[in-house]
This record gives structure tokens, C-alpha cells and sequence, in this order.
């Protein structure tokens, strides 16, 4: 294979990309104006002719080995890149986002065979894709090795990808500059896009935009709280704060939870909460520190855990952690647990159900064996759900599905048999809860303790009839509503209808529950849950988007500070929140920054 032969290679691989790459724009949607079709055609060549350039690079030095190692390099690589896009399409298809260094950490960290749970189906699907993808690359390699065009064919095709790449570039800074709205809303379509703006120096020359970008907030030294901590003495309760994961509000019912649902007669029941992520890591995070997602990474580095967990330890509360899933992956022990000494970091066991009975036995053994002259502070955070997992013989609601094959799925898909797995797994977690209410109360525990009961985001099952299975793919109610409910000593129990947040639940235990008098603003963004006044705006985030969300309106924006506006139901909407909200909202991501 020579040098001429393997940029020919490339160029066959390109033209394979470019025409996948019209499935993320027929996902995203298609802009027919002059300005959206001729972005989606330099976008796609422009950004794929830099995936091209990585694909030379790698092949190229195999060239002085020999022509031989040349082309297994090239059929080698070529395969690695043609799967590689086959892989980011389906998780763009399925979650909208492109294959990062956090999924992948995840997925490939401790707990990624607890986090993703896949039938071996899939798994065989995609053995048999990666083969078909081998197979066409080497049909390719054995073509490209017959070009005989010479170097002048070469230099125009090069000159014409270059072309395509400044256009790109070009057009971006342009529609970036004179916010052209069919420019900004495709260029997070193609993976790991990031296009040349040029507004920054056409300041310096004295040219001002159309209008202010939205922009992620500056970064900086946190400071965190903005005031020394203020707390009286007072009766300290036992605080138990429950999370079942991927728990959606309307599966708390009393044919899906009849043991919880009859004791909720005496709980204050919040019917419009919403959590603060539409997945793990973002809910749990604003649920601890009453702060957004955006926070994550400046936390963790600074392994500074939640003002609430270090005023538990102040207290002399024993505390008691216990997760079903692995408390490092995500890395909640850097941030939410870093100064717990010798953090259970998770549970024994095979399966979902297997973990989350370990955990409803260490937590029995920590009641039975803790110091009576101490408060706690317990943590339990179930997963089936998660996976849509329960026991063999827990098959309670029928028909249900075999498994859950994601390569199979589509919006056309009956969603019945898929909610009957899941409202299975909940069930099995209302029997452990019921437990874990009969051991309170056994133990005579139960008129001295607090028990906050939710869950840290919600489940989509194709509700929307538009193939989102899961989570952390949009911020529609189904994926961000769910379940608030709180069993307070010497409080009654009744339904609240107004609107709550996970950032509501570290400002209510802060000054009900540990007697500290500053107001929330100096280490939260939310209020209490017993304060009925409207709330102006809430955030919610994932993994890369994050969405501000007012009355049902919301208005996303993602890691390139470009915007859209939906309806809760996740549908494209003309207006989205008010800019007196968006302004107010974006001035909490940098409120804790120095």
C-alpha cells in the first residue's frame, strides 16, 4: 500500500462518515434555510475531515515497516474509527450526547457492569456490527490499494477537504456572531465538535455581536460557604434520607407501593418535586449540597465535602452509609463522602436485587449495633430500579419483557411490557422499605427520626412515543419528577402541592433539623421544603446539557452555550423561560466561586 493509496483510504472512510453522519442530523432535525443546509454540509465534511487527518496519522508511520503492514494498519484503524462512530450514533440515538471521557469512565469503571446493565443479546448484536464494519473497511482497504490517481489528484481532494474545514470554521463564527439560529443548533450534532468562534476578536477591533451569548460560568477558587456556619442547640433527631434510584413519580402508587403508599398517610407528601439531574450523578449531587452539577468538578478536586454532612460530623452524629451501587463510579467519595473515614463504598453481590438486600442487612446490623447515646444519620440508596431488576419470583405485574435489547428498541415500540419490569422492581424496593420502617419502629426509633424518602432522578419508558428509554436524554417530567416524602416527628401528615426541589432538602435540615440560623443563599440555591412561595426558576442537569427550568417551561443550553426551548412533555417550544429567570439562574453556577 502506498502513501497515495492509503489518502485514498482515508478519503473512502470519510465518505463512509459523511453519509452516517446525516442519521445525527436526521436525529437532531434537519434545517432546510440556505444558512442551516449549507452549515450541515461543511460541518459534516469540515469536522470529519479532522477524524480523517487523525485516521492518517495513524496509519501513515506503518508505511516505512512496508506496504504489508500498511494496510493491516489501515484495515486495523480503519475498523477502530467505523466503530467508533457506530457506537457514538447509537448512544447519540438513544441519550443525545456523544461518547465523552465521563461516559466512558463510567461505563468502564468499577461499577460499569452494575451501572449498564445489557442482555447478552446486545451484546452479541454488537460483535456481529463490529464484524459487518471489519468487513466493509477491509473491502475499502482493498480498493483504495487500486486507485492509481496521481498527486495532483491528490492535492486538489486535499485542497477541496481544507476548503471544507475553513468553511466550517467560517460559518460557525459567523452564525455564532450574528446568533443565526439553524448554525447553532446543528453544531452539537457531530461528535466532539468544537468549531472556531471569533467573537472575542471582533470585540477587540470594536465589533459587537448581535446579542450576548449565553456562556458556561467562569471557573475560580470555590468559597464555600460564604459565611462561617451559625447553629444553636437544639433536639437533634436521627436523620434517614432514602433514594431509590431512577424512581418516577407516578410509580408511587398503591397498587406498585402498597406498604409505602400506607404509610405515606402520615408523611408530608411534595406532588410537584423535581430533582436537580436526570441522572445519578446530578441528582444525588444537588440533593447533598443543594447546589447544580456544574459544581461537580470543582467539589471533587477539592475533595470538599457538603456543609450538611460536616455539620452531621460536628454533631457527633454516627453515620451510616449504604449503597447498593458503587460509591465510586460515580465518585461521590471525592466529593459528597470525602470526609467520611472507612466509606462503605457498596454492596455485595451479583445482581441489583442481591446488592440491595446486603444493603438492607448492613443497615439492620448498623441500627441493631450503633451507640443509643448518639444520634445518626443513615443513607440508603436502592438500584433496581435502575436496571428494571426484581427476584425470579417477583413478577408481579405481566406481561413483561425478556430484556431490554436497546439496539432493538424504537419509537414504535410497545412500551407496556418494559413499564411492567420496572413497576416490578419497585415493587420489590417497597418491600425493603417496608423493612426498613419495621425496624424503625421496632427499635423504637420511629418518633425520634426524620425519614426523607425520594429518588435521585426519574425513568423515562418511551412516554413520549420518540425512542428515549431511561435517562440522562432529556428533562422531560418523566425523566425529572419524582416522589418527595418526608415523615417528620410531631408534624402531620398532608399532601403539598407547590413546587419543590432536591435543593429544597439541605436548607430544611439545616435549620429545622440542625438549628443553623444562616439564610440558605450562603450555602445553597434552593429553600426550605416548608416554604410554599413560588420558586422562581429551578436547574436541572446531565452529563452535558443543562436546563433552567421555569413553571413547565425549560430552556436548555449545552456545553457550547447554545439554547432551546421546551414544554415539560420534551416538546420544541417558540419561548422558553423568562430572561429575568435565565439571568438569575446563571448566576448561580458562579455564586461560589471566588
Amino acid at each position: 500500500m502506498s502513501i497515495r493509496n492509503i489518502f485514498w483510504f482515508c478519503v473512502c472512510n470519510l465518505l463512509l462518515w459523511c453519509a452516517a453522519a446525516l442519521i445525527y442530523f436526521y436525529i437532531g432535525g434537519f434545517w432546510l434555510d440556505v444558512s442551516g443546509v449549507l452549515f450541515a454540509f461543511f460541518s459534516i465534511t469540515g469536522q470529519l475531515t479532522l477524524f480523517m487527518a487523525g485516521l492518517l496519522t495513524l496509519v501513515l508511520p506503518w508505511r516505512i515497516i512496508g506496504p504489508r503492514a500498511a494496510f493491516w494498519a489501515a484495515w486495523v484503524w480503519g475498523s477502530f474509527f467505523a466503530f467508533f462512530f457506530a457506537l457514538d450514533i447509537f448512544i447519540y440515538t438513544q441519550y443525545r450526547f456523544h461518547i465523552s471521557m465521563a461516559m466512558l469512565e463510567l461505563f468502564f469503571g468499577p461499577a460499569g457492569r452494575e451501572i449498564f446493565v445489557l442482555p447478552a443479546s446486545m451484546y452479541a448484536m454488537v460483535a456481529a456490527g463490529a464484524l459487518l464494519l471489519s468487513g466493509v473497511v477491509f473491502v475499502l482497504a482493498r480498493l483504495a490499494r487500486k486507485i492509481t490517481w496521481g498527486k495532483k489528484a491528490v492535492c486538489a481532494s486535499a485542497a477541496v477537504l481544507v476548503c471544507c474545514t475553513l468553511g466550517y470554521n467560517g460559518l460557525h463564527a459567523w452564525g455564532k456572531f450574528m446568533q443565526v439560529p439553524s448554525v447553532l443548533a446543528q453544531v452539537s450534532y457531530l461528535p466532539w465538535a468544537n468549531p472556531m468562534s471569533a467573537n472575542r476578536r471582533l470585540r477587540k477591533i470594536g465589533f459587537e455581536p448581535k446579542n450576548e451569548p449565553y456562556s458556561l460560568p467562569k471557573a475560580g477558587t470555590l468559597n464555600y460557604p460564604l459565611h462561617p456556619l451559625d447553629c444553636a442547640q437544639g433536639k437533634r433527631f436521627n436523620i434517614l434520607l432514602i433514594l431509590v434510584d431512577s424512581w418516577r413519580a407516578d410509580s408511587f402508587s398503591p397498587e406498585v407501593m402498597p406498604n409505602t403508599y400506607r404509610r405515606s398517610r402520615r408523611a408530608l407528601r411534595f406532588t410537584a418535586h423535581l430533582a436537580g439531574g436526570n441522572a445519578t450523578e446530578a441528582g444525588v449531587f444537588s440533593l447533598f449540597y443543594s447546589l447544580p452539577h456544574a459544581y461537580w468538578n470543582a467539589f471533587s478536586g477539592a475533595r470538599i465535602a457538603p456543609v450538611f454532612i460536616r455539620r452531621l460530623q460536628e454533631e457527633n452524629y454516627q453515620l451510616g452509609i449504604f449503597s447498593s451501587a458503587r460509591l465510586n463510579s460515580p465518585e461521590f467519595n471525592s466529593n459528597i463522602f470525602s470526609s467520611i473515614p472507612d466509606l462503605r463504598l457498596g454492596s455485595k453481590g451479583v445482581t441489583k436485587v442481591e446488592r440491595d438486600r446486603d444493603l438492607q442487612q448492613d443497615f439492620t446490623a448498623f441500627i441493631k449495633t450503633r451507640d443509643k447515646t448518639k444520634p445518626f444519620f443513615g443513607f440508603l440508596f436502592y438500584d433496581s430500579p435502575h436496571g428494571q431488576i426484581y427476584p425470579e419470583d417477583g413478577e408481579v405485574f405481566k406481561p413483561t419483557a425478556e430484556e431490554m435489547n436497546y439496539l432493538m428498541l424504537t419509537k414504535h415500540t410497545d412500551p407496556a411490557p418494559y413499564m411492567n419490569n420496572y413497576k416490578n422492581s419497585v415493587y420489590f424496593i417497597d418491600g425493603l422499605l417496608e423493612q426498613t420502617f419495621a425496624l424503625l419502629e421496632k427499635e423504637g426509633l420511629a418518633k425520634d427520626t426524620i425519614v426523607i424518602l425520594t429518588g435521585d432522578h426519574g425513568q423515562e419508558i418511551n412516554d413520549t412515543r420518540n425512542n428515549f428509554w431511561g435517562h440522562n436524554s432529556n428533562f422531560s417530567k418523566w425523566q425529572t419528577h419524582v416522589p418527595m416524602l418526608v415523615w417528620w416527628p410531631e408534624k402531620d401528615g398532608k399532601e403539598l402541592a407547590y413546587r419543590t426541589t432536591h435543593y429544597d432538602v439541605v436548607p430544611t435540615l439545616m435549620s429545622q433539623a440542625l438549628f443553623c440560623t444562616n439564610p440558605p443563599e450562603d450555602y445553597a440555591a434552593g429553600r426550605s421544603l416548608f416554604d410554599d412561595s413560588p420558586r422562581p426558576f429551578v436547574i436541572i442537569s446531565s452529563y452535558n446539557k443543562k436546563a433552567i427550568r421555569e413553571g413547565d417551561k425549560l430552556s436548555v443550553i449545552d456545553n457550547y452555550g447554545y439554547l432551546e426551548n421546551y414544554d415539560e412533555n420534551y416538546q420544541k417550544t417558540e419561548t422558553g423561560v423568562s430572561p429575568q429567570a435565565m439571568a438569575e439562574a446563571l448566576k448561580v453556577f458562579s455564586r461560589f466561586y471566588k
